[in-house]
C-alpha cells in the first residue's frame, strides 16, 4: 500500500504562492525596463540618425548648388572631429540647402527630445516609453523626483556608461571605427542596468545615487515598501518588484497625491540610508585650515624666489646695448649676435632679422644666418616677412641695384633651409605660406630647396613659390600623437595654390597631402605615396606619378594632360572632368574609380584595371585600351570612337548609349606585299565580349557586329549562324 502525502499548510501555500508572483513580477519588471531603455535609445538614435542620412543622399545625388555649412552645425562638427578621430578630410563645409535643413535637425530634434523627456520624468516621473510600459521613477521622500534628481539620475544613467564605452574604445584599438564605438556604449548601457538586478534590493547604481527607484504601476496604484504595524513601527512587507500591490490606500499611512496615484512617502532615515552618511562636512574646517596654509605657503616662495625675470631682461638689455653702441669692430658685432641666439630670447629674432635686412656684408650675413638658425622656428615667421619684401624689392629693383637683396635673399632661404632640416619632425603647423623658396641658377642669390629625407609634415605651404625643390623620400605625413592614421590628430601638408613645377616627390610620403589649384607641371611623384591626396583643381600636366600610390585621391577637375600614370594605384580614386588626354595609364588599378565625365582622349589604358569603374559620359576616343579589365564598368553615355578593344573585357559592363564608331574589336590581316586589307581576321573564340550586351550601344555596324556575334555578344542583329 503506498504511504499517503501529507498536505502542506496553508501558510506554506501562500508563501509559495507569494514568492512565485514576486518572481514573476522581478521578471516583469526588468523586462519593461529593458523594453522601456531600448525604445528611449532608438528614439534618440533615429532623431540623429533620420535627419542626418537623408542629408547625406541629397549631399551625394543633389546637383543643385551648394552653400556653406550652418554654423551651429560646423561647430559641432569640429568640436567632435577630435574625440572621434574624424580626418579633417572627412569634415564637410559646403552642402545644398535641403542637407543644411536637415543636418541644422540634428541638433533640433534630439535637443526638444531630450529637454521633454527631462521635463516628464521630473514632473511625472514617466517618459514616454516607461508610461507606454507601466513603469514610474519615484523619489525616497516623494512621487516624483524633481528636476535635480532627474539630472543626477539621468547623467549617471546615460553618461557614465558612454565615458565608460569611450574609454575602452580608445584603449582596445577599434578606435577610430565608429561602429566599435556604437556598439560599446550600448553594451556598457546594458551592463549599468543588468549589474542593478544583481544586487539584493535590484536598485542600480545611479537609482542609488539619485534616491530614486522605478516601480511598476498596477491598478492605478504606486506601490510601497514598507507597511507599518498596529504599533507604530515600520516592517518590511513589499518590495519594488512585489506582485501583492495596494489596490485602496491603507489608513494610518502618509500618502501623497498625484495624478490620480496615491504613493507611499518614506521616511527620512529610510531616504538618509539611500543617500548616504553627510559626515564629510564635520571635516570642512579641517579643510578649510590647510588650504589657508598651503596658501600662505605659496606666497612665501613666491618672495623667495630669485627674480628670474628681472635678471633676464637686464642680460637682454646688456647685449642689445653691446651690439648697437660698444660693437667698433666686426668681431664685435659677431659675438653680440652670438650671445643674444645662444639667450634665446624671443625678443632678440626682429633685432637679428632687422640687421640681416640692413647688412650688405657677406661674413656678418653668415653670421646672422648662424645665430637665426640657433634660434630655430620661432625666428620662421619675422624670416618669412622679410623674404616676401625682399622677394619684391628684387622685381622692383633695376638689374645694377640688385646685388646686395639678392644676398640678403639668398640668406634668408638658406636660413630657412638649414631650420628645417636642423628641426626635422617637430613643425606641425609652422606657416610658411608666400613664402618664395624657389630654385635659382646661375646668380648671387643661387639657391636650390633641398629637404630630401626629411620629416616635413604638417608645415602649411599654401601659395609658396616652390618650383624645382627636391623633397625625395621626405615625409609629409604623420598620425599625430594617437599613432593612429587618418584621424584628426594627423600632421598633414598643405601646398594649396603653390608652384611645385618640375619639383621631386620621388617615394614621397604624401598621405592626405593637400595639392588643391597647385602647379605641378613636370613634376615627379613617382613612387610616392599620396593615398587620399588633393589634388583637385591642380595642373599636373607632363607629371611623373609611375607606380605612386595615390588611392582615395581626389583629381576633381584636375589637368593630367599627357602624365605618366605606369602602374599608378587609382583605386577608388575621383576624377571627375579630369583631364587626362595623351596621359599614359598602362597597367594602372582603377578599381572603382570615378571617371565620370572625364577627358581621356588618346589615353593609353592597355592592361588597365577598371573594375567597378564609373566612366559615364567619359571621352575615350582613340584610346588604347587593349587588355584593359572594364568588368561590371558603367560605360553608359561614354564615347569610345575609334578606341582600340582588342582583348578588352567588358563582362557585365553597362554599354548603354556608348558611341562606337570606328571602335577596333579586332586587327585586320594585311597583305604582306601592300598595305591594303586581303582578309578579316578570325581571331579564335575568346571569352571577353560573351554575354556583353551591345543592344543599347550606338554606331554599332559591320565587321564590328559580325566580331560581336561571332564572340557571343548579345544584339538584336546578330543571327543564329553567328
Amino acid at each position: 500500500m503506498a504511504p499517503t502525502s501529507r498536505s502542506q499548510p496553508i501558510s506554506a501555500q501562500v508563501a509559495a504562492a507569494r514568492g512565485r508572483e514576486q518572481l514573476s513580477a522581478v521578471r516583469s519588471l526588468s523586462l519593461r525596463r529593458l523594453a522601456a531603455w531600448g525604445l528611449e535609445v532608438g528614439l534618440l538614435v533615429s532623431t540623429v540618425a533620420l535627419p542626418w542620412g537623408l542629408g547625406e543622399v541629397v549631399r551625394r545625388s543633389s546637383a543643385t548648388a551648394v552653400v556653406p555649412l550652418t554654423p551651429a552645425v560646423a561647430g559641432v562638427q569640429r568640436a567632435l572631429a577630435r574625440p572621434l578621430g574624424l580626418s579633417r578630410q572627412r569634415l564637410v563645409t559646403d552642402v545644398p540647402l535641403l542637407t543644411n535643413v536637415l543636418w541644422f535637425s540634428t541638433l533640433v530634434l534630439p535637443t526638444a527630445l531630450v529637454a521633454s523627456q527631462l521635463y516628464s520624468l521630473a514632473s511625472r516621473g514617466k517618459t514616454w516609453p516607461k508610461a507606454w510600459l507601466g513603469l514610474q521613477v519615484v523619489a525616497i521622500d516623494r512621487s516624483v523626483p524633481g528636476i535635480q534628481t532627474t539630472l543626477v539620475r539621468e547623467v549617471g544613467r546615460w553618461g557614465v556608461p558612454v565615458v565608460a564605452a569611450y574609454g575602452l574604445w580608445l584603449g582596445s584599438g577599434a578606435f577610430p571605427s565608429l561602429p566599435w564605438l556604437g556598439g560599446l556604449a550600448i553594451a556598457c548601457g546594458l551592463g549599468a542596468g543588468a549589474i542593478g538586478q544583481t544586487s539584493r534590493s535590484r536598485l542600480t547604481w545611479y537609482d542609488s545615487l539619485a534616491g530614486t527607484r522605478v516601480v511598476l504601476l498596477r491598478g492605478g496604484q504606486v506601490p510601497i515598501r514598507y507597511l507599518p504595524g498596529a504599533d507604530g513601527h515600520s516592517h518590511p512587507s513589499f518590495r519594488e518588484g512585489d506582485s501583492a500591490l495596494l489596490a485602496t490606500p491603507l489608513e494610518g499611512l502618509t500618502t501623497e497625491e498625484y495624478g490620480g496615484l496615491t504613493a507611499i512617502v518614506l521616511s527620512p532615515a529610510e531616504a538618509a540610508a539611500v543617500l548616504g552618511p553627510q559626515g564629510w562636512r564635520r571635516h570642512l574646517p579641517v579643510l578649510w585650515a590647510l588650504a589657508g596654509v598651503a596658501l600662505l605657503g605659496g606666497l612665501w616662495l613666491d618672495r623667495r624666489l630669485p627674480p628670474v625675470g628681472q635678471e633676464k631682461d637686464a642680460l637682454f638689455l646688456a647685449l642689445v646695448e653691446n651690439l648697437s653702441r660698444n660693437a667698433t669692430s666686426f668681431s664685435d658685432r659677431q659675438a653680440a649676435a652670438l650671445a643674444l641666439a645662444s639667450s634665446q630670447d624671443a625678443r632678440a629674432i626682429p633685432l637679428l632679422v632687422d640687421m640681416l635686412a640692413q647688412s650688405g656684408d657677406p661674413d656678418l650675413l653668415n653670421t646672422l644666418q648662424q645665430a637665426l638658425v640657433t634660434l630655430g622656428p620661432p625666428a620662421v615667421l619675422h624670416l618669412q616677412q622679410l623674404n616676401l619684401a625682399l622677394a619684391n624689392d628684387l622685381i622692383a629693383l633695376p638689374p645694377e641695384q640688385r646685388l646686395i637683396p639678392q644676398l640678403r635673399q639668398r640668406t634668408v632661404k638658406r636660413t630657412l633651409n638649414k631650420i628645417l632640416v636642423l628641426h626635422s619632425g617637430n613643425l606641425n603647423q609652422v606657416d610658411l605660406s608666400g613664402t618664395n623658396l624657389g630654385y635659382v641658377i646661375e646668380s648671387p642669390d643661387a639657391f636650390t630647396l633641398m629637404l630630401e629625407q626629411q620629416h616635413l609634415a604638417g608645415i602649411v605651404w599654401r601659395n609658396g613659390m616652390l618650383f624645382g625643390a627636391r623633397f625625395r623620400k621626405a615625409k609629409f605625413f604623420d598620425p599625430g600623437a594617437d599613432g593612429r592614421p587618418d584621424t584628426f590628430d594627423d600632421w598633414i601638408t598643405d601646398f594649396s595654390g603653390s608652384d611645385l613645377t618640375e619639383t621631386s616627390f620621388v617615394a614621397a610620403h604624401l598621405r592626405h597631402a593637400v595639392f588643391r589649384n597647385t602647379s605641378l607641371l613636370r613634376a615627379n611623384l613617382s613612387n610616392s605615396l599620396a593615398a587620399y591626396a588633393d589634388f583637385s583643381g591642380a595642373n599636373a600636366s607632363s607629371a611623373w606619378l609611375i607606380a605612386a600610390d595615390v588611392s582615395h585621391g581626389n583629381f576633381n577637375g584636375t589637368s593630367l594632360v599627357g602624365a605618366d600614370l605606369t602602374d599608378a594605384n587609382l583605386s577608388q580614386a575621383t576624377l571627375v572632368n579630369a583631364r587626362l588626354r595623351q596621359a599614359y595609364l598602362a597597367g594602372a588599378t582603377l578599381v572603382s574609380a570615378n571617371l565620370t565625365q572625364a577627358d581621356l582622349t588618346d589615353a593609353n589604358l592597355k592592361e588597365a584595371d577598371l573594375t567597378a569603374a564609373n566612366l559615364r559620359q567619359a571621352n575615350l576616343s582613340n584610346g588604347g585600351l587593349q587588355g584593359a579589365n572594364l568588368t561590371h564598368a558603367n560605360l553608359e553615355g561614354a564615347n569610345l570612337e575609334g578606341a582600340n578593344l582588342e582583348g578588352t573585357v567588358l563582362a557585365r559592363a553597362n554599354l548603354a548609349e556608348v558611341n562606337l564608331a570606328g571602335a577596333r574589336f579586332f586587327t585586320a590581316e594585311r597583305s604582306p606585299n601592300d598595305a591594303f586589307v586581303t582578309a578579316i581576321a578570325a581571331p579564335e573564340t575568346t571569352a571577353v565580349l560573351e554575354g556583353v550586351d551591345f543592344s543599347k550601344t550606338l554606331n554599332l555596324e559591320g565587321e564590328q557586329l559580325e566580331y560581336v556575334c561571332r564572340q557571343g555578344g548579345l544584339h538584336p542583329a546578330c543571327r543564329a549562324e553567328f
